[in-house]
């Protein structure tokens, strides 16, 4: 199948290196994308190989296929994939506010408590065990986070649930109205979620392009913002713009007071599947699949034109578990692929790598926690456990934490510190005392 575009402004192919300038930063390929080197068993093939191999990295889950994409002097090759390239058949879909109770389509509601622990837990076990049904095993997708307000946000398929977790009950459900009547594999699949820095707004990014925000205490959906042509894989705030990265390699940033919300762009080399602003919001890290760790200014830039990072750092596998520092603000940790396995200490302001450790496995989460002085990271093969590291004055570790039978894809601290939920592959969540 060979298309033909005709407009210079519109991009090519979903590598800035083949548009040669002529690729408009605001717009998005879509129908073409980068074959993704991924950290994310699945498919049957894939699950196969890991499961005779046990270390081996996979590649993208659904079935790839050729496209060819002319650009009148030169024929380029890219393959695409259903879970990543936007789907243009896909019905619009309405999405609603359900109050607790009402959104359950799962045999096992989610969020359910499975375990209780006594009053004085012993601390290498997890306080409660909760059911997360349909959380999906993707290392890129970043479907957790824990509000200032003391709110979980859990992505769990094309559902959005909120979690109060000192009461603990389930507060409500954002989803798609139209869901259930489509099949599994035309849902708008949510891949990301951000709560602002006062907890009141949350951004939802979802595979189709879309991010929503969301005003949580009124229950009302405050916009949608359709600017990216792929999947938006991570979301960050900084006070009033939210940021989005997608899985071309572009970061708008809205903010959603304006009438146009989108007021600049990023471009990076690569997926972005990390992305997270400085504490002080001068900084914005992101990262890609290519192992590329991106430092840019708060400088947003225009929608029309973008400026390269202000630093570049490379690690040997993508760029996915990503923290600053929230004690120095210099600091910033980022964990390695199966390929890797490494937690590194980088300084942002000399582009270094002042510390690092190897873990001996995939590092799929990190998190500081400031209460403690101490870093977290959440680990996929072979033990798919937890380390708690001590950074100073040299990285080391501390004790692990073990309970999930599948990988820890995700971590989230409390607003006090004191509490770790971790979710893992094994459709689990666990609260521990930290």
């Amino acid at each position: 199948m060979v298309t033909r575009r005709l407009g210079a402004e519109q991009p090519l192919a979903s590598s800035p290196m083949v548009a040669r300038g002529r690729h408009s930063p605001c717009r998005e390929v879509d129908t073409v994308c980068q074959r993704l080197s991924l950290d994310s068993p699945s498919g049957g093939a894939a699950r196969t190989k890991l499961t005779q191999e046990q270390s081996t990295e996979t590649s993208l889950q659904d079935t790839v296929t050729e496209a060819v994409v002319s650009d009148l002097s030169q024929h380029v090759v890219r393959p695409v994939t259903a879970s990543t390239t936007y789907r243009r058949n896909v019905p619009k879909q309405d999405w609603v506010w359900s109050a607790s109770g009402e959104q359950d389509r799962c045999s096992e509601k989610p969020f359910s408590v499975m375990h209780l622990a006594p009053s004085t837990p012993d601390q290498s076990k997890p306080q409660l065990t909760l059911a997360l049904p349909s959380l999906q095993d993707d290392y890129y997708s970043h479907p957790l986070d824990w509000s200032n307000s003391g709110i979980v946000a859990m992505a769990l398929g094309c559902d959005v649930f909120l979690w109060k977790a000192d009461t603990p009950t389930l507060q409500g459900c954002i989803h798609p109205r139209a869901a259930p009547s489509l099949p599994l594999s035309l849902s708008h699949s949510v891949s990301s979620v951000s709560w602002s820095r006062d907890g009141c707004i949350l951004g939802i990014g979802t595979k189709e392009g879309d991010v929503q925000l969301w005003d949580v205490e009124k229950r009302t959906r405050l916009r949608t913002i359709t600017s990216h042509l792929s999947g938006v894989g991570a979301l960050s705030w900084n006070q009033h713009v939210l940021s989005s990265g997608s899985v071309l390699g572009l970061i708008h940033h809205h903010d959603y007071r304006l009438d146009t919300p989108t007021v600049g762009v990023f471009q990076q080399q690569g997926a972005v599947c990390g992305l997270e602003w400085a504490p002080q919001g001068d900084w914005l890290a992101s990262g890609s699949i290519d192992g590329l760790l991106n430092i840019w200014t708060n400088d947003l830039g225009s929608k029309t034109k973008t400026h390269p990072p202000a630093r570049t750092m490379t690690q040997p596998s993508a760029v996915k578990a990503m923290a600053w520092c929230p004690w120095q603000k210099e600091l910033i940790a980022t964990g390695g692929g199966q390929s890797d396995g490494v937690l590194r200490i980088w300084n942002n302001q000399s582009g270094t790598c002042v510390d690092s450790a190897q873990t001996n496995s995939q590092v799929c989460s990190v998190v500081w926690s400031e209460e403690r002085k101490a870093l977290f990271t959440g680990h996929g093969l072979p033990h798919h456990h937890i380390t708690c590291w001590s950074p100073s004055p040299s990285l080391e570790e501390t004790y692990q934490l073990h309970g999930h039978i599948g990988r820890v894809l995700h971590l989230a601290l409390s607003p006090n510190g004191t509490k770790l939920l971790s979710a893992g592959a094994d459709c689990l969540g666990h609260v521990w005392n930290t």
